[in-house]
């Protein structure tokens, strides 16, 4: 569940790591860096298997083949519909450049995935003050972490409720819309007011340093991941001084 920060049976990064991979990943396949070039081609496709290796090596095998899934249709359509169809349409010119951006966002949003799969609150929250992170960018941004797995137990019981009464998506459609999501959007109301009563019973927000029984700190895992950034990162440094 994502944010209840399970631990996996293999790696497990330090929070900071998986921050430094996802502002990586994410600025180099959204820029034009590496698009040209053999080294930058080689740098940007090592970036775009890093999602899957973290959630292989954590154990996650369901997640890693979702990921693969998911990159290979996006960007496996618009090379389909350039081989299949010679003379294209501006809608279908559109249609293939909106999945091939889709394919260079996909990397990134699944390492924010990975980040809320295998960390939790706690640990989130003790490794935003030992980098000094302002309080405005972490408080909200704990809040991620308790309120997926609220939503979705949330919805598991209405769902459960309704089908106790007959009413599934299938038999009716219209009715699963109201009688669903309509408590499901009145619950995330009340749920944002029990966060919010919640972080300032814990303390966020307070002026004394907080203390916490989280244990974080870098191993052996963490140098391999941010060796293999600074590799990409040099493979595209070289790729640019490379070219004329």
């Amino acid at each position: 569940m994502p944010g209840s920060g399970s631990r996996t049976t293999g790696l497990n990064l330090d929070p900071r790591t998986t921050v430094i991979v996802i502002l990586v990943v994410s600025s180099v396949l959204l820029s034009p860096a590496g698009s040209t070039g053999i080294l930058g081609n080689v740098a940007r496709w090592i970036l775009i298997a890093i999602p899957g290796l973290l959630f292989l090596a954590s154990g996650l095998l369901a997640s890693a083949l979702r990921y693969l899934v998911a990159f290979s249709v996006l960007a496996g359509i618009p090379k389909l519909l350039v081989l299949t169809i010679p003379e294209r349409h501006l809608f279908i010119d559109i249609f293939a450049t909106w999945f091939g951006g889709l394919s260079l966002i996909i990397p990134g949003v699944t390492c924010c995935w990975y980040l809320l799969r295998t960390t939790s609150a706690s640990e989130f929250v003790a490794t935003m003050q030992r980098v000094h992170c302002p309080e405005a960018l972490w408080i909200p941004t704990s809040f991620i972490f308790r309120f997926f797995p609220t939503i979705a137990e949330e919805y598991r019981d209405i769902r459960t409720a309704m089908r106790m009464r007959g009413i599934s998506g299938l038999r009716n459609p219209i009715a699963m819309l109201e009688y669903r999501f309509v408590p499901l959007l009145v619950s995330v109301i009340g749920i944002g007011n029990e966060l919010a009563m919640s972080a300032v019973t814990r303390g966020l927000g307070a002026t004394r340093h907080r203390t916490t029984l989280c244990t974080i700190g870098f191993r052996t895992g963490d140098a391999l991941v941010m060796a293999v950034l600074a590799t990409c990162l040099a493979l595209l440094i070289a790729n640019r001084i490379m070219l004329p």
